[in-house]
């Protein structure tokens, strides 16, 4: 019987670690990995892409990274309130790239960043002996940019000599609404690792292109609709989504 008692002792001692958890306070730098997940991910060539198909909404999106800060502030027992605000970049997919290359012409492709700014809830669901086990949900606002992308090539062509030109276009920012949803452990109070996914939200990619071309010979020659078309346009919309794992330090 007394055996029995001492084992139901220590039961309750480690039940009491796994729920007695206390919630964390404090700032945590982060980073990671991104992984694009869906539309965001799909697409085999620049033309299947939102970043000039008006009808498409596929991303062609490569693995990333991100930095962010956090902080973690407790409300009672094991719930606790955070904000955080993140700096996430990825790139065109390495075949995307490669088919946009056209000899004789330096190619600048675009990249995409995404700056979510959030509030949240983060609930404790294990503490034994200073290793916690969490879950967290946020929402909040995303700042989309997507650098700019170039074209500049010379070549000869006969009758016309040198013929130079240059095609940039430039992405206008857009404010979508984000979530996320995150589970994660952190070790002795200080180093922690996670597993995100987040959504961006879906908003139509407009741009403006300028154009830029000269000929050696016959100045007054218009050419500059070899490189495409100048003005404002609207293209696909785009729907940001991916899978995040980061390793942070609370301090």
């Amino acid at each position: 019987m007394k055996n029995v008692k001492k084992v139901m002792a220590l039961v309750a001692v480690i039940l009491g670690f796994a729920v007695s958890a206390s919630a964390q306070n404090g700032f945590t730098l982060r980073a990671g990995g991104n992984f694009p997940v869906g539309a965001f991910n799909n697409g085999e060539n620049a033309a299947e892409l939102a970043l000039s198909n008006p009808e498409a909404t596929l991303g062609g999106a490569a693995i990333g990274f991100n930095v962010g800060l956090k902080y973690q502030l407790g409300i009672a027992g094991n719930l606790s309130a955070f904000a955080t605000a993140d700096f996430f970049y990825n790139g065109l997919k390495g075949d995307i790239k490669e088919g946009m290359e056209i000899d004789g012409t330096d190619v600048t492709t675009p990249k995409y960043m995404n700056i979510p700014v959030m509030l949240g809830l983060n609930y404790t669901i294990l503490d034994i002996i200073g290793t916690t086990w969490w879950v967290e949900a946020g929402a909040g606002a995303n700042f989309r940019k997507i650098t700019k992308s170039a074209i500049e090539y010379s070549t000869e062509i006969p009758l016309v000599g040198t013929v130079e030109g240059s095609s940039k276009s430039t992405f206008d920012m857009n404010t979508t609404f984000a979530w996320q949803l995150g589970t994660g452990v952190c070790f002795d109070n200080t180093v922690t690792l996670s597993l995100h996914y987040y959504g961006f939200g879906k908003a139509p990619i407009s741009y403006e292109t300028a154009i830029d071309a000269s000929a050696e010979k016959l100045g007054s020659l218009d050419i500059s609709n070899i490189l495409g078309e100048e003005g404002k346009f609207t293209a696909g919309k785009l729907n940001p989504s991916m899978v995040v794992v980061r390793l942070g330090y609370t301090f």
